[in-house]
């Protein structure tokens, strides 16, 4: 019979005292992990949402599996709207999405539709970062209860249409353009003349296809990425309005999470936004490419007078929101 002396005993003991415990540690870790919901309207593939798969797998691995962004593309968790109103109430917590829709929590971010505001891709991006940027996403905070984590340049929005070119005033009047729900959208579209409907983006590519609208509008990267020229082949390059992007998480769940987990969530974001904001303007350029390719026409307009024709607006939106200066300053910047 073999023996162990007391001190052997104790020395296994200790090593199988310190095994179980380690394997408890283990599974309350795992217990502990929290899964977080990213929804968003768009595709699984394409340059932003590359950034969201990007930023879900960094915050994975930079806090050891504790939080686990979940990512659910494609309409799944419903539509734009739907999806910032989950933000609101704590049942979502990130989605992506433009200003247009944002505009129906706070107007204040509508001053980034504005049609014909910015001159480039630098111009937007500067103010985005800047004061005029943070008072924004802070009044966003406050009033509706969702952060602006980051913030990018998409592009500038053209307008696609079934059976008609587009290079002047009169050519645009009466045409039945799908638009982002959304006031600013809606008034743009109006005060050059056309009669805007506000369709759900992930209906949109069936509402050009059956004639429900006479076309739509957006940036070339996502009339390639959702074929878009399949169901039209006229694009007017009128860069009606410089296209944002904002990566947003609902301030409950934010404020929910430790201050070491918000910091990683913080620099995940802005690290993979910026990333495709630099990108974004190359992309447009090779979509535009690509359009051609596929048979797209592409038509310069009447530039002066379609910026006349929305100017309107500025004035209008300025004394709703309180930001007459802010315009002013934007446009000197």
């Amino acid at each position: 019979m073999t023996r162990i002396s007391r001190r052997t005993f104790s020395r296994r003991g200790v090593a199988a005292f310190s095994g179980a415990a380690a394997i408890g540690s283990f599974s309350i870790a795992r217990a502990q992990a929290r899964t977080l919901r990213f929804g968003t309207i768009w595709p699984a593939t394409g340059a932003w949402a590359d950034g969201v798969t990007e930023f879900a797998n960094a915050v994975k691995a930079r806090s050891n599996g504790a939080l686990d962004v979940r990512v659910f593309p494609a309409s799944q968790l419903g539509n734009e709207r739907e999806l910032e109103e989950g933000l609101q109430l704590g049942n979502l917590d990130f989605t992506f999405g433009g200003p247009g829709v944002l505009t129906n929590f706070d107007p204040k971010i509508g001053i980034f539709d504005m049609p014909f505001m910015f001159r480039d891709y630098a111009q937007s991006t500067k103010v985005m970062d800047g004061p005029i940027g943070q008072e924004v996403w802070d009044s966003m905070r406050e009033k509706a209860g969702i952060r602006v984590l980051s913030s990018g340049a998409q592009g500038f929005r053209y307008v696609l249409t079934r059976s008609k070119a587009i290079s002047k005033l009169d050519d645009i009047k009466g045409q039945k353009i799908r638009t982002p729900e959304a006031e600013t959208f809606l008034r743009t579209f109006r005060l050059l003349g056309a009669n805007p409907v506000g369709v759900p983006f992930g209906e949109t590519y069936l509402a050009v296809k059956n004639g429900v609208v006479d076309g739509m509008e957006g940036v070339p990267d996502v009339m390639v990425n959702l074929k878009f020229f399949e169901v039209g082949k006229f694009i007017a390059r009128t860069g009606h309005i410089m296209a944002t992007l904002q990566m947003l998480v609902s301030e409950k769940t934010y404020q929910s999470l430790s201050p070491e987990h918000r910091k990683i969530v913080d620099e995940e974001a802005t690290r993979a936004w910026h990333k495709q904001r630099d990108d974004a303007k190359i992309g447009n350029e090779k979509a535009e490419q690509t359009l051609a390719q596929q048979g797209c026409q592409f038509t310069n307009v009447d530039l002066p007078a379609f910026q006349a024709a929305v100017r309107p607006l500025w004035d209008e939106w300025g004394k709703k929101t309180g930001m007459e200066k802010t315009i002013e300053a934007i446009q000197k910047s």
